[in-house]
């Protein structure tokens, strides 16, 4: 134990390089694209990259630093929040219009350590693979920082880093998609940490006091001023592959209190996967799972079981047998079609 634990401890720290910020490709990442794709990009804090973001912003450095860059951050310094402020009430506004005669909207949410090209990719195929009507339904690929690198010896602590960064983009960022949309039937399909994206979007999140105090300082972002979601009447379904979060995620915020949050009565549904040879979900070891920030909800059956009896919206299924972790893996999964036809969800022919 000791032995895996220093080995664990190595793989952190043994490198930064090559630790890159997951931003978009485009320079206009928040767009709308015919006949019915809205994309959504948001930075760590959960801001929405505006128009031509580059020439304004930068690119952040080689380092995936949580204080190095954020949109917030530099448009404090530039004088410019009430721009970037501007640009997202506009965008959520055009965001609302567009979907207000649509019957369903369908979210894709990825995890950490993922690139816009691997990104991308998978959500192509989860487009083609379902049937939508152009005219009732609308795609948001929703994407964010969960940091990326092609080195190994890296993806360890990229993870501490993003799992903060999934929490600000789903109240910040996600939070504030779902509350323009009214009495509809919305189907999230997330990935890894998405889930953490999509269940502090849902719920609040729980963040530690000195990280309160170093995002309001550092990126002039106040957590406290996060818009609750509002409750639209519409019917949420959460389709979680692979989710790397615990059973902590779903703990109250406040302090001193261990009791379970409350998940809006929109989400009818929370279905899940289990595979307990996941090999980034175990951790390599599997005592792992639920330390270092749990990943065990989406590894083995005791979270989801003590989740069953707290929530009445929840289902599973085993993906065991697969030992990748991989977006495209899951998806490419015939259980994941499955899946789909469970929650009334068609698939092209």
């Amino acid at each position: 134990m000791i032995s895996n634990l220093r080995y664990l401890i190595i793989l952190v720290f043994i490198s930064s390089c090559g630790i890159m910020h997951n931003v978009p490709l485009s320079q206009k990442p928040n767009s709308f694209d015919k006949p019915n794709i809205s994309n959504s990009f948001v930075d760590q804090n959960g801001n929405f990259y505006p128009d031509n973001w580059r020439k304004t912003y930068g690119s952040p450095p080689s380092n995936g630093k949580r204080d190095a860059y954020s949109l917030m951050k530099i448009a404090a310094d530039k004088g410019i929040t009430d721009e970037l402020t501007g640009f997202e009430v506009k965008k959520l506004r055009e965001f609302k219009e567009r979907v207000k005669t649509k019957k369903r909207v369908f979210v894709f949410v990825h995890g950490f350590n993922a690139n816009n090209e691997e990104v991308n990719e998978s959500y192509g195929y989860i487009q083609k693979l379902i049937k939508v009507n152009a005219k009732d339904d609308e795609i948001v690929r929703f994407y964010w920082d969960g940091l990326w690198t092609s080195n190994p010896f890296a993806g360890a602590k990229i993870w501490f880093t993003a799992t903060s960064f999934s929490q600000m983009a789903g109240e910040f960022g996600l939070r504030r998609v779902l509350n323009t949309i009214s009495n509809k039937d919305i189907y999230i399909i997330s990935h890894s940490r998405g889930a953490s994206v999509v269940l502090s979007a849902l719920a609040e999140p729980h963040f530690n006091e000195k990280f309160v105090k170093d995002i309001k300082e550092i990126h002039n972002v106040d957590v406290e001023n996060a818009k609750e979601l509002l409750e639209n009447k519409n019917r949420i379904t959460c389709i979680m592959l692979a989710p790397a979060i615990g059973l902590a995620d779903f703990k109250s915020q406040e302090a001193g209190n261990d009791s379970f949050c409350t998940i809006s009565p929109q989400v009818k549904k929370m279905h899940i996967t289990i595979n307990n040879t996941d090999k980034m979900l175990k951790k390599f070891f599997g005592f792992f799972a639920d330390k270092f920030n749990p990943t065990d909800l989406g590894y083995k059956d005791n979270v989801y079981n003590e989740l069953v009896k707290q929530y009445t919206c929840f289902d599973k299924t085993d993906f065991s047998g697969m030992e990748s972790h991989a977006f495209n893996s899951y998806i490419r999964s015939p259980k994941f079609k499955t899946m789909l036809k469970a929650n009334s969800i068609a698939l092209a022919k």
